[in-house]
């Protein structure tokens, strides 16, 4: 049998799952197959700017912005910004981002230039010029996405 880390640590082990169709929650309800399901869209900002007050309003916008161009249930987006970090571009500290947009599908040209314009436009209310943003855009094979025990390919 198989020590995974959380046994070596002393915890308990999760209850086990079953793999596919029809697998169970801990509650007993049936769970949709992770192969049907859209899928993660993240976004994670770097920036070396204070976002203050207006931090959850950046990242309320941000969700639907993904929601609506990726084409996905905004239910699954999820959004970090982490502010005040120690970045350097081009030798200065003046602000700037660096942020990656992750997703199962709907990584295209066409996208990517609508939710890049989008970002940058959010990011422009905290003084943060489009030339000092970074947007990597990564398009993740399902099975290489973890969820809930499983991964989206099964």
């Amino acid at each position: 049998m198989r020590t995974t880390r959380a046994r070596a640590a002393g915890r308990p082990r999760a209850p086990a799952r079953g793999r596919g169709r029809g697998r169970t929650t801990g509650a007993g309800a049936v769970r949709r197959d992770l192969c049907r399901l859209p899928g993660d869209p993240s976004l994670v900002v770097h920036t070396n700017v204070a976002m203050g007050d207006k931090k959850r309003a950046f990242l309320l916008a941000a969700s639907r912005s993904i929601a609506e161009t990726l084409k996905k249930p905004e239910s699954y987006v999820a959004v970090c910004a982490m502010d005040e970090l120690d970045v350097i571009w081009g030798g200065t500290s003046d602000p700037c981002a660096l942020c990656r947009v992750t997703s199962l599908g709907s990584i295209n040209l066409e996208n990517n230039r609508e939710l890049s314009e989008d970002l940058c436009e959010l990011l422009g209310e905290f003084g943060i010029d489009g030339k000092r943003v970074y947007i990597t855009f990564e398009d993740i094979p399902r099975e290489n996405m973890g969820y809930d025990s499983a991964t989206f390919a099964g």
